[in-house]
């Protein structure tokens, strides 16, 4: 048996439109999907845990080698209010 594309995202819900057609398409029987916060995610390809992850640009210098495989992302081009920081 072949193994499968181990992939990693996060557990939010503007993944979902980059994660569908590994879930409903032609490929979801090749590929295991792990869904977590970012710095999991980012943690589980630094050990090799996945092959590919939706991570934060942040962890690419930190990665031995990195390829970026598109052009979609999780983005804005104006300003939103989904993240807070409070102290």
């Amino acid at each position: 048996m072949e193994q499968k594309i181990r992939i990693g995202a996060v557990s939010y819900l503007n993944t979902k439109p980059l994660v569908y057609g590994f879930e409903k398409g032609l490929m979801k029987d090749e590929v295991e999907l792990f869904f977590d916060y970012p710095a999991k995610i980012a943690a589980m390809l630094l050990n090799d845990e996945i092959d590919v992850g939706l991570i934060p640009v942040a962890v690419l210098p930190k990665l031995k080698e990195h390829h970026i495989i598109s052009d979609y992302c999780i983005g804005a081009s104006q300003p939103v209010a989904s993240v807070c920081l409070f102290s």
